[in-house]
C-alpha cells in the first residue's frame, strides 16, 4: 500500500467576462456580492466563493479564481438567471 504525504490540490484557474448592459441590477448584485448571496440562498457547496476576484469597469463585470472549488458558471446561470450565451468563459481583462 502506498501512502502519500503532503498537499494534494485540484486547483486550476477559471475566469469569465460579461457585458454589464446585458444584466439586470439584481444579476449585477448577485455577482458583486457572491459570498453573501450564496450563503443566504443556502448553497453549501460554495464554500470557496470568497476566492473569486470580481472586478468591473463601465462596460464589463468579470471574475477570476485559481480555485476549482466554486462553479461560478453554474451559479450565474442557475441562481442569477444569466443566459449562458452572455458569459464569456475563460477570458479575463486587465482593467
Amino acid at each position: 500500500m502506498k501512502i502519500r504525504n503532503g498537499f494534494v490540490s485540484n486547483s486550476s484557474s477559471s475566469s469569465f467576462v460579461i457585458q454589464k448592459n446585458k444584466l439586470t441590477w439584481t444579476q449585477l448584485y448577485m455577482i458583486r456580492e457572491v459570498v453573501d448571496v450564496a450563503s443566504k440562498i443556502g448553497l453549501p457547496n460554495y464554500t470557496y466563493a470568497k476566492d473569486w476576484c470580481i472586478s468591473e469597469n463601465e462596460f464589463i463585470i468579470q471574475g477570476f479564481t485559481s480555485m476549482d472549488n466554486f462553479d461560478m458558471f453554474d451559479y450565474l446561470v442557475k441562481n442569477a438567471g444569466i443566459d449562458k450565451e452572455l458569459i464569456d468563459e475563460g477570458r479575463y481583462e486587465s482593467l
